[in-house]
């Protein structure tokens, strides 16, 4: 009977999977097996459709487990038992991913069935001894655990038991709560609302010690979480936050802090997922929205100490960037409405009446970071950002809109926190002629405060290249005005605005505000702030951030880095753990390093630009590349590296940015690369390339990349170390980095790659082959011979061995690789031969080298070659051939391969044994296979 076209369609589509996974593309498998699915029927009727359904399920679970999803493995291979009940593979891929999710027990469960099914099978045998071991050893430590947890609570709970005892029970019990089996045990037993109980009642070290039991509770687990939020009040936890003693009060912070980890999930990595979409909404939105409500309660609380207020914020920075979903939420409850009043609070009023809400020194920096990583998880989209804006602008717009001073001065304050963090919104504040004209006011009156803060404000907004025109016609003279009063924290602010005002205008670098040779007289100012004494740390703070601006200008790179003194007094900002300081910091090594963007401008662009009297970026004979080198040299001598590994900490990622800039400047020049391994700058830049803008990781691999090509791997990455560059490495290899970081990478990798067989596997799994390959069809021949000289050394890895095995890959990869061998250039010629010499060795790839048409060419090239290394290469693989099969080895025998192979076998030099090994080799098999006499393969003498 004839298959209906459905089942038919189903069957092609199941074929078309099959041969996916033999291919090993299993993604493509799936969707050829889901698409299948969608055709078989579930009608328990149809039996033979069903199953067919069974075992389709069952071979998309193989390709899950293949891609690491073993949730949807286990899924499928269930599906696939209820069909097919006891099926072996079914059981043995439900119980791999099993034991891949730590579900020990099912997976010991379906070993001990498949034992009975296939008694004498050896994987199965050894699965099921292993489990039993894991299992066993599991039981030891949960009888332990629970043992642990009752005896605590026993204790706690029992009157008779001195304080003493009581008291190290509470201790025991924090350190089982932060432990997964202990965390776990609390919760099934029952044992929350007793450690709840323990919170209410006792002293603030027992209530400090059952904070941190609910904080280990809530901990990689949204069901545990979701319990503790319905057994501990939100109100209850506000109350403990603004507890009194500090300790308690910073227990408690830690409480929703995890609660909000364990509840907002990450985005998809779209490095791994990219056709992955986040989800829309939230889940358990109403949970998280009452826990950012606490949150922001705390934040405005009169109750909570500057410390506390400091540690919310925090929590803000650590965990709401994350989900930008979160973010959404978060402005939704006026979150940024309420930062900026805390931020508006951070001003310092000459007033009797002192502040409701207490802050810190750092209160307005931690809203700035908290505000900036919230925006950048938005990441391009403009629009989405909008309302986060609006409500920090509006926040703002309500203190300048008043008519009295001292509300000036908060919203100035206020005003300086926004464009620390969200500089775009914050220009659109300045910009507005009736605010601008209020900060203005504040400058002209006589009181430090008003100064210091309009000073302040008009310094941070001359970054802004929008308000660059009203602020040089407006702010200009006010800053001169301010920059010659006596009072120096109000002076080196001033300066700051002219600085950023003289140097660039907010523009480009050659626009210009003031005359030539003004900025080496700023310079001069400048630097007396900048190596005042350590107590004066906001004036030299301030100093760096001009610094940043004067260093645009080779004149002063230069007279800067003869001044010793100054020159010190920077890497010692640089190694200060100050983030305040650090993008002054940051962009003056840059400048100095010339890591920035260089635009390539083409000559008619410039002809262009004189004839329409534009200014275009130009540079001095001073930042010439001899000058630059000199420069970095002096600053690697002054302590750079450590300066830039001590700075890498941050989160803040525009800093990350530069600091990748500068770590590439410097390993640009083979000199300073040992000493960057040396004083940790290897790590710094795992790190650097891992947490990153786009542009900020490309630069840390390639930095990586420099170091790899030059030195030792071994001692340059000792022992796992190597694993972690292979990611970031491949990553310069997609098609949208340049040439230059390709080509580096690749020889990184190739240096990588011969370490040992760990780590070409680890390249493999991290899909480096494909990458590889493609750029040996690269357009430029640097590219593609770095690639070959790579795939030489891959072709070592068993994975990519048998990849060239098969004779149907898309690529025709052996073919390329012959073809590659015959080519001229010598380094080419050199990769592609050692890579053939290792394949030959499989006869499956010799049956493709002999199809090729002009192999017995290219055969002949390598071994008349007047390179010896291409001599050798050519006659291990003649030998490889002959030996292969006797069909391949005739082919050989009767072309001139054979005469060249004992004209070799008969060269008693010294220097060339090994290619005379290699022909004697070749003839002694063409002998074993009749297809010479033996004593055409030896000397007659």
């Amino acid at each position: 009977m004839e298959k209906d076209p459905e089942q038919k369609g189903a069957l092609d589509l199941k074929s078309e999977g099959n041969a996916h996974f033999k291919e090993e593309k299993y993604e493509l498998a799936v969707t050829c097996y889901t698409q299948a699915l969608k055709l078989f029927s579930q009608d328990e009727k149809e039996k033979e459709k069903l199953k067919e359904r069974g075992v389709i399920l069952k071979n998309r679970a193989a390709c899950y487990l293949k891609l690491e999803k073993f949730e949807e493995a286990v899924n499928d291979a269930t599906e696939s038992l209820k069909i097919l009940p006891n099926d072996s593979k079914a059981l043995f891929r439900r119980c791999q991913g099993q034991e891949k999710l730590g579900r020990l027990e099912g997976a010991f469960r379906d070993a001990r069935t498949l034992i009975h099914i296939e008694p004498k099978n050896t994987i199965v045998q050894e699965t099921l001894k292993r489990l039993g071991a894991q299992l066993q050893a599991k039981t030891d430590r949960c009888r332990t655990t629970d043992g642990l947890v009752d005896e605590m609570f026993t204790s706690l709970f029992n009157n008779e038991d001195t304080d003493e005892k009581r008291m190290q029970a509470v201790k025991n019990l924090v350190i089982l709560a932060n432990d997964e089996p202990g965390a776990q045990r609390i919760f099934r037993g029952g044992e929350l609302p007793r450690v709840v109980s323990l919170l209410n009642s006792g002293s603030d070290e027992q209530t400090v010690a059952m904070l941190k039991v609910l904080k280990g509770i809530c901990t990689n687990s949204k069901l545990r979480t979701l319990s503790v939020l319905k057994e501990v009040s939100l109100s209850r936890l506000l109350a403990l936050v603004e507890s009194p003693g500090d300790e308690v009060a910073t227990a408690a912070i830690l409480v929703p802090q995890q609660a909000l980890d364990s509840l907002i999930p990450k985005p998809p990595d779209k490095k791994i997922n990219k056709d992955q979409e986040p989800p829309k909404e939230l889940e358990n939105k109403e949970e998280i929205q009452g826990l950012l409500t606490l949150l922001m309660d705390a934040v405005m609380s009169e109750k909570v100490g500057a410390e506390g207020r400091d540690a919310v914020i925090d929590v803000l920075i650590k965990v709401i960037p994350k989900n930008k979903l979160a973010v959404e939420l978060f402005v939704k409850v006026g979150g940024v409405h309420k930062l900026m009043d805390v931020a508006a609070c951070t001003a310092s009023l000459e007033s009797e009446d002192k502040e409701a809400l207490a802050v810190s020194n750092n209160t307005r920096m931690h809203i700035s970071v908290a505000l900036a990583k919230m925006v950048d998880s938005f990441s391009y989209h403009h629009k989405e950002k909008e309302p986060l804006m609006e409500d920090g602008t509006a926040a703002i717009s309500q203190y300048l809109a008043q008519s009295s001073p001292q509300a000036h001065i908060k919203g100035a304050t206020a005003l300086c926190c926004l464009f620390q963090g969200v500089p775009e919104a914050a220009s659109t504040v300045l910009g507005q002629e009736e605010f601008l004209a209020k900060i203005l006011a504040l400058a002209e009156r006589k009181d430090h405060v008003s100064q210091i803060v309009a000073s302040e404000t008009l310094a941070l907004g001359s970054s802004e290249k929008k308000l660059s025109t009203v602020l040089n016609l407006r702010a200009l003279p006010v800053l001169k005005d301010l920059y010659h009063l006596k009072d120096d924290s109000i002076r080196v602010r001033a300066l700051v605005g002219l600085c950023k005002l003289g140097t660039t205008g907010g523009g480009t670098v050659n626009d210009q505000t003031f005359a030539e040779g003004a900025t080496l007289k700023l310079y001069k100012s400048v630097r007396s702030f900048l190596t005042k004494s350590k107590k004066d740390m906001e004036l030299r703070k301030w100093a760096a951030e001009g610094l940043s601006f004067l260093t645009m200008e080779a004149d002063v790179k230069e007279t800067f880095l003869e001044d010793q003194q100054a020159l010190r007094s920077l890497m010692e900002l640089a190694k200060a753990k100050d983030s305040s300081l650090l993008y002054g910091v940051c962009q003056t090594l840059v400048n100095l390093t010339n890591t920035f963007d260089k635009p390539e401008i083409p000559d008619e662009m410039k002809q262009l630009g004189e004839f329409a009297k534009v200014k275009l970026p130009k540079f001095a004979e001073k930042d010439g590349e001899e000058y630059v080198k000199k420069r970095i040299r002096k600053l690697v001598e002054e302590g750079l590296i450590s300066a830039l590994v001590n700075l890498s900490d941050t989160e803040s990622n525009t800093s990350r940015e530069m600091i990748s800039r500068v770590f590439t400047g410097i390993t640009s020049e083979q000199e300073h690369r040992g000493i960057t391994v040396q004083q940790g700058g290897v790590k710094a830049l795992m790190s650097l390339a891992a947490q990153n803008t786009e542009k900020g990781a490309d630069f840390a691999a390639q930095s990586v990349a420099k170091i790899a090509i030059t030195m030792n791997p071994e001692v340059a990455f000792p022992g796992q170390r190597s694993f972690g560059l292979i990611r970031p490495l491949l990553m310069l290899l997609h098609p949208s980095k340049t040439g230059l970081q390709q080509f580096e990478s690749l020889m990184a990798l190739t240096n990588l790659a011969q370490m040992n067989d760990e780590v070409r596997r680890h390249i493999v799994k991290e899909k480096g082959f494909p990458l590889i390959e493609s750029l040996m069809f690269d357009e430029y021949d640097m590219i593609k011979r770095a690639a070959t000289e790579c795939m030489c050394n891959m072709v070592l890895c068993e994975e990519v061995f048998k990849m060239y095995e098969k004779e149907d890959a898309p690529t025709e990869r052996v073919k390329l690789m012959t073809l590659l061998a015959g080519e001229e250039d010598f380094e080419m010629s050199r990769a592609a031969s050692g890579a053939l010499a290792v394949l030959s060795s499989s006869e499956k790839v010799c049956k493709q080298i002999i199809k090729l048409s002009s192999y017995m060419d290219v055969q002949k090239q390598l071994l008349v070659s007047d390179k010896k290394e291409l001599r050798h290469r050519g006659a291990h693989i003649a030998a490889n051939m002959i030996a292969s099969n006797k069909e391949i080895a005739t082919k050989m025998i009767e072309s001139e391969v054979l005469e060249i192979l004992m004209v070799f076998s008969k060269d008693t030099d010294p220097e060339t044994s090994m290619i005379r090994e290699c022909a004697e080799r070749a003839l002694e098999s063409a002998v074993e296979l009749n297809l010479i006499k033996q004593n055409e393969g030896k000397d007659s003498s």
